[in-house]
């Protein structure tokens, strides 16, 4: 009995954690919201990873965080939330579609603004304070990548964070996981 109340308790909660995550997604989506995200992962294993043409790289365990444009809305994170969930992509078009079928998701954060350019300013900006895989994520843009590493998650959040309202994004949301 006690096991069978145990089961109903652990379900319920993560029903209500999913039921949260779509509603604050959907308040997203419908307002059509321009801004930057920054998907946050773990990789448990150690991986050597072909990123589509920039090629090879190894992917030692920590945290990352990848740093993307939202100007057309919440979809493009929506899409990344997706294809973490199923654990596979079938049209690569990102550098980042290429290493998610191995992380494992743990948060997101959506910084809200119409300013063109803030996605390359945030990617320079911690390029300065935390580690980076080279390229990644930086074929359009001048910063030396938008994939970001840590090992520490707590200090991975705390710079995107800082960094976020260093270039003047003071309204966003955050999520730990989904």
């Amino acid at each position: 009995m006690t096991f069978v109340v145990f089961v109903f308790w652990w379900c319920g909660r993560l029903l209500l954690k999913a039921i949260l995550f779509y509603l604050c997604l959907g308040v997203f989506v419908a307002k059509k919201m321009k801004g930057i995200y920054v998907l946050i992962l773990g990789i448990e294993k150690r991986k050597n990873i072909n990123v589509g043409k920039i090629g090879q790289f190894v992917f030692k365990p920590a945290y990352y965080a990848y740093v993307g444009s939202a100007m057309s809305g919440f979809q493009r994170l929506k899409r990344h939330l997706e294809n973490l969930k199923r654990g596979s992509i079938e049209k690569k078009h990102w550098h980042i579609d290429y290493i998610i079928p191995y992380c494992k998701p743990i948060g997101w954060v959506f910084a809200e603004c119409s300013e063109p350019g803030k996605e390359e300013k945030l990617a320079i900006y911690l390029s300065k304070k935390l580690d980076y895989v080279k390229d990644f994520g930086a074929s359009d843009s001048r910063a030396p990548s938008h994939l970001f590493k840590n090992s520490d998650l707590k200090k991975l959040k705390r710079e995107i964070i800082k960094t976020l309202k260093s270039i003047g994004t003071e309204k966003f949301q955050t999520s730990n996981g989904h």
